[in-house]
Protein backbone atom coordinates (compact mmCIF):
# COMPACT_ATOMS: atom_id res chain seq x y z
CA UNK A 1 0.00 0.00 0.00
CA UNK A 2 1.68 3.21 -1.15
CA UNK A 3 0.62 6.83 -1.51
CA UNK A 4 3.05 7.26 -4.36
CA UNK A 5 4.89 4.75 -6.53
CA UNK A 6 8.04 5.89 -8.30
CA UNK A 7 8.99 3.08 -10.73
CA UNK A 8 12.75 3.55 -10.94
CA UNK A 9 14.45 1.38 -13.56
CA UNK A 10 15.87 -1.74 -11.91
CA UNK A 11 19.37 -1.25 -10.57
CA UNK A 12 19.30 2.55 -10.93
CA UNK A 13 18.34 3.51 -7.37
CA UNK A 14 21.79 5.04 -6.89
CA UNK A 15 21.23 7.61 -9.64
CA UNK A 16 17.86 8.54 -8.15
CA UNK A 17 19.28 9.11 -4.67
CA UNK A 18 22.32 11.02 -5.92
CA UNK A 19 19.96 13.50 -7.58
CA UNK A 20 17.81 13.66 -4.44
CA UNK A 21 20.92 14.40 -2.38
CA UNK A 22 21.91 17.14 -4.84
CA UNK A 23 18.55 18.86 -4.27
CA UNK A 24 18.73 18.43 -0.49
CA UNK A 25 22.21 19.94 -0.33
CA UNK A 26 21.29 22.83 -2.59
CA UNK A 27 17.93 23.80 -1.13
CA UNK A 28 18.21 22.78 2.54
CA UNK A 29 21.93 23.29 3.16
CA UNK A 30 23.20 25.92 0.69
CA UNK A 31 20.27 28.17 -0.24
CA UNK A 32 18.85 27.84 3.28
CA UNK A 33 20.42 26.28 6.35
CA UNK A 34 18.05 24.15 8.44
CA UNK A 35 19.32 24.42 12.04
CA UNK A 36 18.36 20.84 12.94
CA UNK A 37 20.26 19.46 9.95
CA UNK A 38 23.35 21.58 10.67
CA UNK A 39 23.50 20.66 14.35
CA UNK A 40 22.96 16.97 13.59
CA UNK A 41 25.81 16.85 11.08
CA UNK A 42 28.16 18.63 13.49
CA UNK A 43 27.49 16.16 16.28
CA UNK A 44 26.76 12.82 14.64
CA UNK A 45 28.65 12.77 11.34
CA UNK A 46 32.15 13.18 9.94
CA UNK A 47 31.04 16.24 7.92
CA UNK A 48 33.16 18.80 9.86
CA UNK A 49 36.38 16.76 9.84
CA UNK A 50 39.34 18.12 7.88
CA UNK A 51 40.77 16.45 4.78
CA UNK A 52 44.23 17.30 3.48
CA UNK A 53 44.33 18.18 -0.21
CA UNK A 54 47.16 16.71 -2.27
CA UNK A 55 48.72 17.85 -5.50
CA UNK A 56 48.86 15.14 -8.14
CA UNK A 57 49.60 15.70 -11.79
CA UNK A 58 49.40 19.46 -11.35
CA UNK A 59 45.93 19.34 -9.78
CA UNK A 60 44.54 19.16 -6.26
CA UNK A 61 42.63 16.08 -5.14
CA UNK A 62 41.17 15.11 -1.75
CA UNK A 63 43.65 13.06 0.27
CA UNK A 64 43.38 11.57 3.75
CA UNK A 65 41.81 12.93 6.90
CA UNK A 66 44.29 15.25 8.60
CA UNK A 67 46.00 13.30 11.39
CA UNK A 68 46.18 14.96 14.81
CA UNK A 69 49.85 14.12 15.38
CA UNK A 70 50.88 16.08 12.29
CA UNK A 71 50.21 19.33 14.20
CA UNK A 72 52.31 20.86 16.99
CA UNK A 73 49.45 20.96 19.52
CA UNK A 74 48.81 17.22 19.27
CA UNK A 75 52.13 15.81 18.08
CA UNK A 76 52.61 13.63 21.18
CA UNK A 77 49.07 12.31 21.70
CA UNK A 78 48.63 8.56 21.96
CA UNK A 79 47.37 6.94 18.72
CA UNK A 80 47.74 10.29 16.96
CA UNK A 81 47.56 8.61 13.55
CA UNK A 82 44.02 7.53 14.44
CA UNK A 83 42.71 10.82 15.84
CA UNK A 84 41.36 13.48 13.53
CA UNK A 85 40.68 17.21 13.52
CA UNK A 86 37.88 19.71 13.03
CA UNK A 87 38.06 23.50 12.76
CA UNK A 88 36.81 25.17 15.95
CA UNK A 89 34.53 28.19 15.49
CA UNK A 90 35.67 30.06 18.60
CA UNK A 91 39.45 29.68 18.30
CA UNK A 92 39.67 29.46 14.51
CA UNK A 93 42.15 26.60 15.01
CA UNK A 94 42.08 22.86 14.31
CA UNK A 95 40.98 20.89 17.35
CA UNK A 96 40.87 17.17 18.16
CA UNK A 97 37.40 16.10 19.37
CA UNK A 98 36.95 12.98 21.45
CA UNK A 99 35.45 9.87 19.95
CA UNK A 100 37.51 9.01 16.87
CA UNK A 101 39.00 5.53 16.70
CA UNK A 102 42.28 6.41 18.44
CA UNK A 103 40.34 7.11 21.63
CA UNK A 104 38.83 3.62 21.55
CA UNK A 105 42.22 1.95 22.03
CA UNK A 106 44.16 4.47 24.14
CA UNK A 107 45.21 3.78 27.75
CA UNK A 108 42.96 6.49 29.24
CA UNK A 109 39.33 5.37 29.24
CA UNK A 110 36.14 7.39 29.00
CA UNK A 111 36.90 9.54 25.95
CA UNK A 112 35.47 7.32 23.23
CA UNK A 113 32.16 9.19 23.07
CA UNK A 114 30.28 11.88 21.17
CA UNK A 115 31.04 14.76 23.53
CA UNK A 116 32.38 17.63 21.45
CA UNK A 117 35.34 18.30 23.73
CA UNK A 118 39.06 18.60 23.08
CA UNK A 119 40.74 15.24 23.73
CA UNK A 120 43.66 16.89 25.54
CA UNK A 121 42.22 19.56 27.86
CA UNK A 122 38.45 18.92 27.67
CA UNK A 123 37.67 22.41 26.37
CA UNK A 124 34.44 22.73 24.36
CA UNK A 125 34.59 22.61 20.57
CA UNK A 126 32.10 24.16 18.15
CA UNK A 127 32.99 22.47 14.82
CA UNK A 128 32.80 24.43 11.59
CA UNK A 129 30.92 22.65 8.79
CA UNK A 130 32.02 24.89 5.93
CA UNK A 131 35.08 27.07 5.39
CA UNK A 132 33.31 29.07 2.69
CA UNK A 133 32.95 32.31 4.68
CA UNK A 134 36.40 32.22 6.30
CA UNK A 135 38.70 30.48 3.87
CA UNK A 136 42.33 31.38 3.20
CA UNK A 137 41.87 30.55 -0.48
CA UNK A 138 39.61 28.75 -2.95
CA UNK A 139 41.47 25.95 -4.75
CA UNK A 140 40.37 24.11 -7.87
CA UNK A 141 39.99 20.42 -7.00
CA UNK A 142 39.55 17.55 -9.45
CA UNK A 143 36.26 15.74 -8.97
CA UNK A 144 35.85 12.45 -10.83
CA UNK A 145 32.49 11.17 -12.03
CA UNK A 146 33.29 7.49 -12.20
CA UNK A 147 30.40 6.38 -14.41
CA UNK A 148 31.88 8.23 -17.39
CA UNK A 149 35.40 8.99 -16.20
CA UNK A 150 34.81 12.73 -16.59
CA UNK A 151 36.85 15.05 -14.37
CA UNK A 152 35.41 18.38 -13.25
CA UNK A 153 37.47 21.20 -11.75
CA UNK A 154 35.56 22.83 -8.92
CA UNK A 155 36.35 25.50 -6.35
CA UNK A 156 36.79 24.33 -2.75
CA UNK A 157 37.33 26.74 0.18
CA UNK A 158 40.44 25.79 2.19
CA UNK A 159 42.49 26.73 5.22
CA UNK A 160 46.26 26.30 5.36
CA UNK A 161 47.34 24.34 8.44
CA UNK A 162 50.92 24.20 9.74
CA UNK A 163 52.01 20.56 9.97
CA UNK A 164 55.22 18.58 10.40
CA UNK A 165 55.51 18.69 6.59
CA UNK A 166 54.88 22.42 6.22
CA UNK A 167 51.63 24.21 5.41
CA UNK A 168 48.91 21.95 4.07
CA UNK A 169 45.59 23.02 2.49
CA UNK A 170 42.61 21.38 4.19
CA UNK A 171 38.89 21.30 3.44
CA UNK A 172 35.97 19.97 5.44
CA UNK A 173 34.24 16.79 4.36
CA UNK A 174 31.05 18.87 4.16
CA UNK A 175 32.60 21.22 1.58
CA UNK A 176 33.97 18.28 -0.38
CA UNK A 177 30.51 16.69 -0.32
CA UNK A 178 29.07 19.88 -1.83
CA UNK A 179 31.73 19.73 -4.52
CA UNK A 180 31.14 16.04 -5.29
CA UNK A 181 27.38 16.58 -5.63
CA UNK A 182 27.85 19.67 -7.81
CA UNK A 183 26.43 22.33 -5.48
CA UNK A 184 28.32 25.49 -6.43
CA UNK A 185 27.32 28.04 -3.75
CA UNK A 186 28.77 30.82 -5.92
CA UNK A 187 32.24 29.28 -6.05
CA UNK A 188 34.21 29.13 -9.32
CA UNK A 189 34.42 25.91 -11.28
CA UNK A 190 32.58 23.48 -13.52
CA UNK A 191 29.31 23.26 -11.63
CA UNK A 192 25.86 22.43 -13.08
CA UNK A 193 24.00 25.41 -14.52
CA UNK A 194 20.70 24.46 -12.86
CA UNK A 195 18.39 21.52 -12.18
CA UNK A 196 17.80 21.10 -15.93
CA UNK A 197 21.49 20.53 -16.74
CA UNK A 198 21.34 17.03 -18.26
CA UNK A 199 25.08 16.60 -18.79
CA UNK A 200 26.44 17.32 -15.33
CA UNK A 201 25.98 14.91 -12.42
CA UNK A 202 23.93 14.75 -10.18
CA UNK A 203 21.08 16.99 -11.21
CA UNK A 204 17.42 15.94 -11.41
CA UNK A 205 17.70 16.19 -15.20
CA UNK A 206 20.87 14.07 -15.28
CA UNK A 207 19.24 11.11 -13.55
CA UNK A 208 16.37 10.82 -16.04
CA UNK A 209 18.37 8.79 -18.57
CA UNK A 210 19.23 6.20 -15.92
CA UNK A 211 16.05 5.94 -13.87
CA UNK A 212 13.29 6.82 -16.33
CA UNK A 213 11.92 9.21 -13.67
CA UNK A 214 10.96 12.78 -14.56
CA UNK A 215 13.10 15.52 -13.01
CA UNK A 216 9.98 17.13 -11.50
CA UNK A 217 9.28 13.92 -9.57
CA UNK A 218 12.80 13.97 -8.10
CA UNK A 219 12.38 17.61 -7.06
CA UNK A 220 9.02 16.87 -5.44
CA UNK A 221 10.33 13.80 -3.61
CA UNK A 222 13.48 15.53 -2.35
CA UNK A 223 11.56 18.56 -1.09
CA UNK A 224 8.91 16.47 0.65
CA UNK A 225 11.56 14.19 2.18
CA UNK A 226 13.65 17.06 3.58
CA UNK A 227 10.61 19.11 4.66
CA UNK A 228 9.23 16.12 6.56
CA UNK A 229 12.59 15.56 8.26
CA UNK A 230 12.80 19.25 9.18
CA UNK A 231 9.32 19.33 10.72
CA UNK A 232 9.62 15.99 12.55
CA UNK A 233 13.37 16.18 13.35
CA UNK A 234 14.38 13.13 11.37
CA UNK A 235 11.34 10.89 11.02
CA UNK A 236 12.13 9.68 7.49
CA UNK A 237 12.86 5.99 6.98
CA UNK A 238 14.21 3.84 4.17
CA UNK A 239 13.13 0.19 4.10
CA UNK A 240 15.36 -1.63 1.65
CA UNK A 241 15.46 -5.28 0.65
CA UNK A 242 17.52 -7.88 -1.08
CA UNK A 243 16.50 -6.82 -4.59
CA UNK A 244 19.22 -4.17 -4.80
CA UNK A 245 21.77 -6.68 -3.49
CA UNK A 246 21.55 -8.54 -6.76
CA UNK A 247 22.87 -5.58 -8.71
CA UNK A 248 26.47 -4.49 -9.24
CA UNK A 249 27.56 -1.71 -6.86
CA UNK A 250 24.67 -2.49 -4.50
CA UNK A 251 26.75 -1.13 -1.61
CA UNK A 252 26.96 2.26 -3.31
CA UNK A 253 23.19 2.32 -3.85
CA UNK A 254 22.76 1.76 -0.12
CA UNK A 255 25.25 4.53 0.63
CA UNK A 256 23.49 6.97 -1.69
CA UNK A 257 20.29 6.52 0.31
CA UNK A 258 22.15 6.69 3.62
CA UNK A 259 23.60 10.08 2.62
CA UNK A 260 20.05 11.37 2.20
CA UNK A 261 19.23 10.12 5.70
CA UNK A 262 22.33 11.71 7.23
CA UNK A 263 21.86 15.08 5.51
CA UNK A 264 18.40 15.28 7.08
CA UNK A 265 19.29 13.99 10.55
CA UNK A 266 17.31 10.74 10.32
CA UNK A 267 19.74 8.05 11.50
CA UNK A 268 19.28 7.14 15.15
CA UNK A 269 15.86 8.76 15.38
CA UNK A 270 12.69 6.86 16.29
CA UNK A 271 10.71 6.67 13.07
CA UNK A 272 13.79 7.29 10.95
CA UNK A 273 16.88 5.56 9.62
CA UNK A 274 17.72 2.73 7.26
CA UNK A 275 16.04 -0.61 7.76
CA UNK A 276 17.34 -3.56 5.80
CA UNK A 277 15.18 -6.56 5.08
CA UNK A 278 15.83 -9.87 3.33
CA UNK A 279 13.96 -13.14 3.27
CA UNK A 280 15.35 -16.63 3.77
CA UNK A 281 18.42 -16.42 1.56
CA UNK A 282 18.07 -19.49 -0.66
CA UNK A 283 18.60 -21.88 2.24
CA UNK A 284 19.19 -25.41 1.14
CA UNK A 285 18.54 -27.65 2.91
CA UNK A 286 16.32 -25.91 5.48
CA UNK A 287 15.90 -28.76 7.95
CA UNK A 288 19.47 -28.97 9.34
CA UNK A 289 19.79 -25.18 9.24
CA UNK A 290 16.63 -24.75 11.32
CA UNK A 291 17.86 -27.32 13.85
CA UNK A 292 21.03 -25.30 14.43
CA UNK A 293 19.51 -21.81 14.14
CA UNK A 294 16.71 -22.44 16.63
CA UNK A 295 18.50 -24.90 18.96
CA UNK A 296 15.87 -27.51 18.23
CA UNK A 297 17.99 -30.18 19.85
CA UNK A 298 17.27 -28.32 23.13
CA UNK A 299 13.79 -26.80 22.75
CA UNK A 300 10.78 -27.40 20.51
CA UNK A 301 9.01 -25.78 18.85
CA UNK A 302 10.45 -22.26 18.57
CA UNK A 303 8.07 -19.30 18.71
CA UNK A 304 9.18 -17.02 15.90
CA UNK A 305 8.50 -13.36 15.22
CA UNK A 306 9.35 -11.63 11.95
CA UNK A 307 11.99 -9.22 13.26
CA UNK A 308 11.82 -6.37 10.69
CA UNK A 309 8.02 -6.16 10.98
CA UNK A 310 8.32 -6.04 14.78
CA UNK A 311 10.90 -3.27 14.45
CA UNK A 312 8.79 -1.14 12.07
CA UNK A 313 5.71 -1.45 14.29
CA UNK A 314 7.54 -0.50 17.45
Amino acid sequence: YADWWIPVHAGQDGAFWMAVNHVILKEFHADRQVPYFMNYLKRYSDAPFLVALEQRGGAYIPGRLLRANRTTRYKDVENGDWKFLVMDQASGQPRMPQGTIGFRWQQKKGQWNLEMKDGVDGSPIDPVLTLRDGSDEVLQVNVTEFATGKIFKRGVPVKFIETDQGKVPVATIYDLLMVQFGVGRGLPGEYPKDNDDEETPYTPAWQEKFTGIDRKTVLQFARQWASTAEKTEGKCMIIIGAGINHWYHNNLMYRAGIVGLMLCGCVGRNGGGLNHYVGQEKLAPVAPWATLAFAMDWVRPPRLQNAPSFHYVH
